[in-house]
Order: structure tokens, then C-alpha cells, then sequence
């Protein structure tokens, strides 16, 4: 009766510490909810239940050696998250770059079939957007497995250029802008590269039917923006 007892001791301390883990991961990795995670992030979801399940019914695994898998993992997954952050190539390869397959109403095939997407399911996504084929003006798959979505009858245009002080370059790509123009735009507004947060480039017709353009820049500190 006693082992019995202890059996099931166990394996609710070693549930409560499983759980306690993943609710200390979902709080301090920003992720709240599914549509935000990044493959790495469904990865580390997805290893975590199996160490878990692994772990909860063994009673050869101590709870130190619970606790220290669950460290180690999580250090590694917070390293490679820290790496992805500081190089576009190594975020990339991790999580996917953004693809544009819409760019001023014309449609990239070639970009949609690399995908490998059914195609019944991107007109589902579009339509969950409220946006149907022919009114998509920008359309862009990010690595999330969203889409971004702006319709010609929005009259603006969104493309964030900077993010954590790394130029996008895929999003400068998709607006025709090169790494030269945007440099000069901050230096422009009298801001280095390294000290952007995140920068914005929004194009919106005005109620004369003219385009009006600038760069909207949050910066690392509290330094004023022009």
C-alpha cells in the first residue's frame, strides 16, 4: 500500500514541476497563443510533452534528474533563440524567412507552388481574411504560418524594415528598396541602424488620391524620432 501510494507521489510532484515548466516557458517566451509560435517554438512543445510523458511514469528518473533534462532543454532552446535574434541567416534557417506571393495585385506563382501549399487551403486563409483573390493588393506568408493580407481597397501599404536593429531584408525585397535607401532614410531622420527597435515604411493614399510615404521608426531607448 505504501509503494502504491508513493508510486502516485511521484508521479504528481513530477506532473506539477511538468506543468509548472511549461507554464514558466509560455510566460517568458511571449508565445500566447498557437498562431504566434515559430516552428522552433512547436519543437520545443513538442519535446517538452515527450520528456514529460517520458519521465512521469519512470520511477527510475529522480526528480533531480527531471528538473536538470528541463533546464538543459530549455537553455538550448533560449541559446538558439538568442542566436536567431542576432543573425537574419540563422533565423532563417530555424524558423523560415517571410515569403511575399502578392505584390501590387500580381500574383507569384512560382513562390506559391514552392510552398507546397494546397491551394484550396491558401483561398481558405484568404477568406478567414475576409479577402478575396481578386482583391488582394499584398499578400505575404510568415513564419508563423500566417498571412498578411492588405486589400487594394485598404489604401496602405505596411512592411516592417527593421526589427531588433537587423534589417528585413525579405520585406525590403518585396517594396523594391535596397539596404542603401534604407540606411540613408535613417540617416535622414538621424538615427544608427543599431539603435532601431523596429521601423515601419507605410505608404497611404490620402483623401486627394496621392500617395504619402515615410518611415515610422520606434527606437531602442527613448531617444525622439523625427
Amino acid at each position: 500500500m505504501m509503494d502504491y501510494l508513493l508510486n502516485y507521489a511521484d508521479v504528481a510532484l513530477k506532473l506539477a514541476v511538468g506543468l509548472a515548466a511549461f507554464i514558466l516557458i509560455l510566460r517568458t517566451s511571449g508565445r500566447g497563443v498557437l498562431n504566434q509560435m515559430t516552428p522552433l517554438d512547436l519543437i520545443n512543445n513538442f519535446v517538452l510533452g515527450g520528456i514529460i510523458s517520458g519521465v512521469i511514469y519512470n520511477r527510475d528518473t529522480t526528480l533531480v534528474q527531471f528538473i536538470s533534462i528541463l533546464v538543459i532543454w530549455e537553455v538550448l532552446i533560449i541559446a538558439l533563440n538568442i542566436i536567431r535574434r542576432k543573425s537574419n541567416m540563422i533565423n532563417k534557417i530555424l524558423v523560415g524567412g517571410n515569403v511575399a506571393v502578392v505584390v501590387n495585385s500580381q500574383y507569384d506563382v512560382d513562390k506559391i507552388k514552392a510552398l507546397k501549399m494546397d491551394l484550396g487551403d491558401f483561398a481558405t486563409m484568404l477568406r478567414i481574411k475576409d479577402c478575396g483573390l481578386y482583391e488582394a493588393d499584398f499578400i505575404r506568408f510568415e513564419s508563423n504560418g500566417d498571412l498578411s493580407v492588405i486589400k487594394k481597397s485598404e489604401n496602405k501599404r505596411l512592411s516592417l524594415v527593421v526589427k531588433g536593429g537587423k534589417i528585413v531584408d525579405e520585406t525590403l525585397k518585396d517594396i523594391g528598396k535596397t539596404q542603401a535607401w534604407l540606411k540613408d532614410q535613417l540617416k535622414k531622420k538621424s538615427i544608427k541602424l543599431e539603435d532601431v527597435f523596429m521601423a515601419e515604411w507605410y505608404e497611404e493614399k490620402g483623401a486627394n488620391n496621392k500617395w504619402k510615404s515615410d518611415l515610422f521608426i520606434i527606437p531602442m531607448s527613448d531617444k525622439k524620432t523625427k
